[in-house]
């Protein structure tokens, strides 16, 4: 033992912390179902998308059916079908309501792309070829026109209903699964936290560790082990999620996804300390392996309800949800997913993150040096709040 680690006894509980648990064949085995779980949520949507039937393309005229057909017979194509609309209005409609991939309408100066949230760039560049096609036959017709004049009324204007980053299923499917990856790892580590602590408990082993270094050494030397933990498996699943986007060919997805991992580290990072603390606690207030059922209750609920908010719940409560410490974790980087959020919200929420962190860790180590050594019987958060520190 160094002298940096006599003067750091935090690292040497964090050091012990991380290599029992990559010794476990549990955590490795958990780890890799994580691994295996997420390559199938990205990969399997991207083959069943694959192998559905022709996009349906939404018209109002049969200027716009000799288009669409004429892109369903362009090389690459993958065939589309037509769908009549009454008039603009009804292609609208049923663009919004997700009936048709998109829609192609007349415009000032040729024909309008009308999609709701984005248009795939092979539909988009097919339709856009087709126009041309059809407009050079028809204006061919006439003698002695010029090349300007052959191309008139070939132009393809683009216009989305309601842009957002990602399309809604995708940011939905996203948005789950970032919520899904901080709920399971908070909650896995967690547990593995509070067992540690009881099984320390059990075996005495705590008293000959705290007679050597500070019990708060314990508690950091824990949090920041599993944090790391914690924080290596998330690089490692989203190095996995990489791999399957770029497999799958949705690089458009990745590039939007990206910027938003960013944020959702510093988010997870924050959340999972102040968590983390609880955890430990939870440990020191139970004597048993039998007693985490109820003193970890609490923080299961302190994950449950947020993880509910930031998938089920409406728009303004996802809102609201995104500035809350510990559901911020979860609900804000979902949001940057589904919509247009001002950069000015997710540091607010990261600040108010930052202060309830802080607060909670330093609630939790005050529990956790007066309850660590309490060996006769399981306590109660009340009752450890009113024990007077020795």
């Amino acid at each position: 033992m160094n002298d940096r680690a006599l003067d750091r006894p935090w690292m040497l509980i964090a050091e012990r912390e991380i290599v029992t648990k990559l010794r476990d064949k549990t955590f490795i085995g958990s780890t890799l179902v994580m691994l295996v779980i997420v390559m199938a949520a990205v990969i399997v949507p991207a083959l069943l998308a694959g192998s559905g039937g022709p996009d349906r393309i939404a018209v109002v005229d049969d200027a716009g059916v000799k288009v669409v057909q004429q892109a369903s017979a362009i090389e690459g194509g993958d065939g589309y079908e037509v769908t009549r609309a009454a008039d603009r209005p009804a292609a609208e409609q049923l663009v919004t309501d997700g009936d048709v991939e998109g829609a192609l309408l007349p415009g000032t100066d040729g024909y309008v792309v009308l999609g709701k949230d984005r248009v795939s760039s092979g539909l988009e560049s097919r339709l856009r070829e087709a126009v041309v096609n059809v407009g050079m036959e028809r204006n061919a017709g006439a003698a002695g026109l010029t090349p300007t004049e052959l191309r008139a009324g070939t132009k393809v204007e683009l216009e989305l209903l309601k842009p957002a980053p990602l399309p809604d299923v995708v940011a939905t499917f996203v948005n789950i699964g970032l919520a899904l990856v901080f709920y399971m790892t908070a909650l896995g580590f967690g547990m593995m936290i509070a067992q540690s602590v009881v099984q320390e408990k059990e075996s005495r082993v705590v008293e000959i560790l705290a007679a050597a270094v500070p019990i708060r050494a314990l508690l950091w030397g824990k949090v920041l082990g599993n944090t790391a933990l914690a924080l290596s498996q998330i690089v490692v699943i989203a190095g996995a999620s990489v791999v399957g986007l770029v497999a799958t060919d949705q690089l458009d997805i990745l590039k939007v996804v990206a910027p938003v991992a960013g944020w959702f580290v510093v988010f997870f990072v924050l959340g999972f300390v102040a968590l983390a603390g609880l955890w430990a606690v939870a440990g020191s207030l139970a004597t048993r392996q039998e007693d985490l059922g109820s003193t970890t209750l609490p923080g299961q609920m302190i994950l449950m309800i947020p993880f509910f908010f930031s998938v089920f719940a409406g728009s303004s409560a996802k809102t609201i949800a995104s500035f809350v410490p510990i559901a911020s974790s979860m609900a804000m980087p979902g949001r940057m997913l589904t919509e247009r959020v001002p950069v000015w919200q997710p540091l607010v929420a990261i600040v108010l993150l930052l202060i309830a962190t802080v607060l909670i860790v330093r609630l939790g180590a005050r529990l956790y040096e007066r309850t660590l050594l309490q060996t006769g019987r399981r306590l109660g958060y009340r009752e450890a709040l009113a024990i007077k520190p020795s």
